[in-house]
């Protein structure tokens, strides 16, 4: 049995489970959530893991009943945002959880086919270092 291997599988599965989580939150959004139009607010800047400059549009929209939502974009751009304050932009939202939403056109990062790729070939490196861990001499 091999610790270093079973500690890096568990990880590695544990990093499948969150972006199998967040592939289907995206796909739920996507595909029943409540299409609307909105406008970009502005654009919020942040820095990534490695230090990169990172750009999230910050949307605002209305609800059917009036209410006006403010919520940002969970997905971010390097370098710079095709985006702009005052851009007309489509979005869908979760219905219960308005500030929710995806991007149409512009979350393509999020899209569950990489989301999926990505956690089917982390799932199975997992698999893979997880069985050599327990059947190592």
């Amino acid at each position: 049995m091999s610790p270093l291997l079973l500690v890096f599988g568990s990880a590695t599965g544990t990093l499948a489970g969150c972006l199998a989580r967040e592939t289907h939150r995206v796909h739920v959004i996507r595909n029943r959530g409540v299409r609307t139009a909105g406008w970009v607010d502005r654009i919020r800047t942040d820095t990534d893991g490695d230090g990169d400059l990172q750009h999230f549009p910050v949307v605002r929209f209305e609800l059917p009943d009036g209410t006006e939502i403010e919520a940002g974009s969970a997905t971010g751009m390097p370098r710079s945002c095709s985006l702009a304050p005052g851009d007309p932009v489509e979005i869908a939202y979760h219905p219960r959880r308005p500030e929710n939403i995806v991007i149409i056109g512009f979350d393509w990062p999020a899209n569950p086919w990489v989301f999926g790729l990505c956690t089917l070939l982390l799932g199975g490196f997992s698999a893979t270092m997880l069985w050599d861990g327990f059947h190592m001499p």
